[in-house]
């Protein structure tokens, strides 16, 4: 189990950005393609308690973490909880390796960087009508 917990702590280090080279990434962000979008939503099916009540739905471009080779974003949403409240605007970055979902971490510090630059994800919102 120590060795396990090694490794995970090494994998996070790995992936650390300075601040300078963070900004870097973000200016030259692109919009997240379609089908990262797609699997995104799909996984929303599984991961939220209540899917179909997302509201406020808004996804970052997507960065390359040059240390890692790993792609990530944030998605940050609303949706009711097990009480069947809404929870308030939850962030979530996602990482991606090879244009699949890779891992995911909630409430990033990443995904409250003010540089971020967002846009609606409607794709999200639209489980409601299903």
């Amino acid at each position: 189990m120590r060795s396990l917990f090694i490794v995970a702590i090494a994998f996070i280090l790995a992936g650390c950005q300075t601040s300078a080279e963070l900004q870097a990434a973000i200016d030259q962000a692109k919009p997240v393609p379609a089908s990262t979008k797609t699997q995104i939503v799909d996984a929303a099916r599984d991961y939220l308690v209540d899917p179909y009540s997302v509201r406020d739905a808004e996804i970052s471009y997507m960065q390359l973490n040059k240390h890692s080779g790993l792609h990530w974003l944030c998605v940050k949403a609303n949706s009711k909880n097990r009480l069947g409240g809404y929870a308030g605007r939850q962030a979530v970055e996602i990482t991606v390796r090879d244009g699949k979902l890779y891992g995911y971490l909630v409430n990033s510090a990443a995904c409250n960087n003010s540089a971020l630059r967002w846009q609606p994800f409607p794709k999200l919102e639209a489980l409601r009508s299903i």
